[in-house]
């Protein structure tokens, strides 16, 4: 059931921004994901195609709620990150990244997210798509990013071991320079970057789902020693993994996850 809290900022949202701003085309759109958040990440609006994806059972379980109270810790804290990017005014135009499946594995899709101002230019919150890499609406890049597949299955079988970009280049026959070009235009970030968010959402899985010695998931995952990968996962989440750990291993929904790599793009 819908909280008075969110009820009170649904109502508040619309006196900021007026019209319905045609939410309900997207009910149309079933292999289009749609919401809108308010400036604290509560979910205000959510299409049909969001609730299928997710598994709920209506948009009451999941108006008023964040993407903390309902997704996995790794994911979660992207999304917020880049709540953050759009409330400070930036818009997110056609990225691809993982996002969660009601298995909690997940899935590439290609995302958009915009800031939503109200009639005095003030920004009062964001709204974003999100569709299937494989979907009919994603047909246009997906072209791009299948080009690359066989360089995305490479790496996703020897996310561990160092990047070989001559090997990566020599099966799509191109050289590593201009590997590297196609691959940063289509994912949004060198190979470099993609394999260590390879290394980092599997080590968010280890270590909320399994007791493993954090050194041991640190050379399984294949950084050279514990500091390493204490240092890396702490660029990237601002808590080192026995913090991480700790705060978010009592999370019984997400101790049976599925493995968090994403499926072959091919």
């Amino acid at each position: 059931m819908t909280t008075a809290k969110s009820t009170a900022a649904i109502s508040a949202l619309d006196a900021e921004l007026g019209a319905e701003h045609g939410q309900g085309l997207f009910e149309f759109l079933t292999d289009v994901q749609f919401w809108v958040k308010d400036a604290h990440g509560r979910y205000l609006r959510v299409n049909q195609a969001l609730l299928m994806n997710y598994g709920f059972n209506d948009a009451g379980a999941v108006l008023g709620k964040t993407d903390r109270d309902l997704f996995a810790p790794h994911l979660a804290e992207e999304y917020v990150r880049d709540d953050r990017a759009v409330l400070a005014g930036r818009a997110i135009r056609g990225r691809i990244e993982l996002v969660a499946r009601p298995d909690h594995s997940t899935g590439w899709h290609v995302t958009d997210k915009i800031p939503l101002r109200s009639r005095s230019g003030r920004i009062v919150a964001s709204a974003g798509i999100t569709r299937d890499l494989h979907g009919r609406t994603a047909s246009a890049i997906s072209a791009e990013v299948r080009a690359l597949a066989p360089v995305v299955e490479i790496i996703r079988a020897r996310y561990t071991e160092g990047l070989d970009k001559p090997r990566l280049a020599r099966a799509i026959r191109l050289s590593c320079r201009s590997l590297e070009r196609r691959f940063v235009a289509a994912f949004g970030m060198p190979l470099v970057k993609y394999q260590r968010s390879l290394r980092m959402h599997q080590a968010c899985h280890l270590l909320v789902s399994s007791r493993k010695p954090i050194t041991d998931i640190a050379l399984g995952l294949g950084y050279g020693d514990h500091s390493h990968f204490t240092r890396e996962f702490g660029k990237r989440f601002g808590v080192s993994p026995r913090v991480y750990r700790a705060r978010w291993s009592h999370r019984a929904s997400w101790s049976t996850a599925a493995d968090p790599l994403p499926r072959s793009l091919g």
